[in-house]
């Protein structure tokens, strides 16, 4: 087996992993966001709060689940946000967008979510829709997106960063 097939085979693994866990996590109980406070495929490994303008039409939290496989040299890193029926929009070696459509509860939303720590994830919720963005435009080491797609409904990317 080549290494690009073994990285397409862990990215289907992951990705139906996760949507696994999301599943098993939703038939368990009835929340909207997930909290995680550990290395549980069911619940997001980022939980990001969300900032609003109007509190009571947003969701509270969306998360992340990044995966990270280190070599010598870099790493890769793969993100699956917690948001479904996306569709991407935007893509470039150093930047991407996924276009998903908000609950209409949460149609009124005007906010955002941004990652610290890798300062890389951000989301957006507007006009009915939630946006989530990897941007490496901005980091001074080599980056760049090899990879994205829809796995369980949700958008996923993956991503290298090298010395």
């Amino acid at each position: 087996m080549t290494c690009q097939s073994i990285q397409h085979f862990s990215v289907i693994l992951v990705v139906s992993g996760v949507s696994f866990g999301v599943l098993t996590a939703c038939n368990q109980r009835d929340k909207e966001t997930a909290m995680m406070t550990g290395g549980s495929l069911a619940e997001p490994s980022i939980v990001l709060n969300v900032k609003s303008e109007m509190a009571e039409q947003c969701p509270k939290t969306v998360g992340i689940w990044t995966f990270l496989l280190p070599y010598e040299g870099g790493a890769e890193h793969t993100a699956v946000a917690d948001i479904t029926n996306a569709k991407l929009i935007a893509s470039s070696q150093k930047f991407l967008e996924y276009e998903a459509p908000l609950r209409p509860s949460y149609a009124g939303c005007i906010g955002s979510a941004k990652s610290e720590t890798p300062s890389v994830y951000n989301f957006q919720f507007r006009n009915g829709k939630a946006y989530f963005r990897l941007d490496l435009r901005q980091q001074t080491i080599n980056t760049k997106i090899t990879y994205q797609g829809i796995g369980g409904f949700r958008p996923y990317v993956r991503w290298v960063a090298e010395e």
